[in-house]
């Protein structure tokens, strides 16, 4: 009976071992912002970190838009599960003072980053980190992961493959399908973050908590109507189709503070895809002013 219960008590803790060790595992797509802090904060790369585990060996795949391009770099490096320490093996990144991503600077950095579980979510936090010859000029560009089981992939979205979310307080900003006007909009003034020339008859929005995902809810509006009724911002994309109206000069594109989060003000990172064109903006509104974007007809 005493070699019955070691046997069972024995299976129990292989068991149990087996599915911790499952539970580490880095298998699968990591999403997160990248946040260059040098004279004031840049939060310039959003990024996706694809992972194949074997044992202590890692591969895959480090994608990330830098301005209006996509890059992709493969991935190395060792996982130790005891510590829970990732390190990725030195890469190529763009800097993040490059103005041009055709003539942009490359610069050779590695990334050391632990892995936090929770019930909720599961993240990767640290940062990538040029050599020591280079510190001064290559500051660290830091991330926080977070784990999706959400198969999309940058790549699919920048070639138009994805389709939307269905998700209920998406829209489309057809006449008929706009919410009523909001006074409490109309009421806080607007600030003019940038004009963009729009060639297509419509775009595609995405949008998504800059940084630390900290409760962050917002609205958006499109000409003065409500187009997303107070959504979450989250790492994962809230997206919508805007057809423009031709009749005029400039349409606008606003962002509305619902609250300011736990970390103020209220700041979110919006990509704007115009047929093969990309925009990445940051927008930040607070209570007083809301973010908005000028969109003019481009002259063909």
């Amino acid at each position: 009976m005493k070699h019955f219960f070691r046997t069972t008590f024995l299976v129990m803790i292989l068991f149990v071992q087996a599915k911790w060790s499952a539970a580490q595992s880095l298998n699968g797509s990591w999403y997160g912002l990248g946040t260059v802090v040098a004279n004031g904060e840049n939060s310039s790369y959003m990024a996706e970190l694809k992972l194949k585990q074997r044992g202590r060996l890692i591969s895959g795949t480090f994608s990330y838009y830098f301005r209006d391009s996509l890059f992709t770099a493969k991935v190395s490096g060792t996982y130790d599960a005891p510590t829970k320490k990732l390190h990725i093996n030195p890469l190529s990144l763009i800097h993040y003072q490059s103005t041009s991503t055709r003539m942009g600077v490359d610069c050779i950095m590695s990334g050391n980053f632990t892995l936090i579980s929770s019930r909720t979510e599961s993240s990767l936090s640290g940062s990538f980190t040029s050599d020591a010859a280079h510190k001064f000029t290559v500051p660290d560009l830091n991330f926080r992961f977070r784990f999706s089981a959400d198969t999309a992939t940058l790549a699919s979205v920048e070639t138009g493959l994805e389709p939307l979310d269905t998700v209920a307080n998406m829209a489309s900003t057809k006449r008929d399908s706009v919410l009523p006007v909001r006074e409490d909009f109309l009421a806080r003034r607007k600030t003019f973050t940038q004009e963009l020339e729009i060639a297509a008859s419509s775009i595609r929005v995405e949008v998504y908590d800059n940084g630390t995902i900290d409760n962050d809810m917002i609205s958006l509006f499109f000409n003065n109507k409500e187009i997303l009724h107070k959504a979450s911002l989250t790492h994962k994309a809230i997206r919508l189709k805007v057809t423009l109206d031709s009749t005029l000069t400039y349409n606008e594109l606003s962002m509305y503070a619902e609250n300011l989060g736990t970390i103020p003000p209220n700041t979110a990172a919006m990509i704007i895809y115009d047929g093969n064109t990309r925009h990445e903006l940051i927008l930040t509104s607070d209570l007083d002013q809301t973010a908005t974007i000028r969109l003019k007809k481009k002259h063909q």
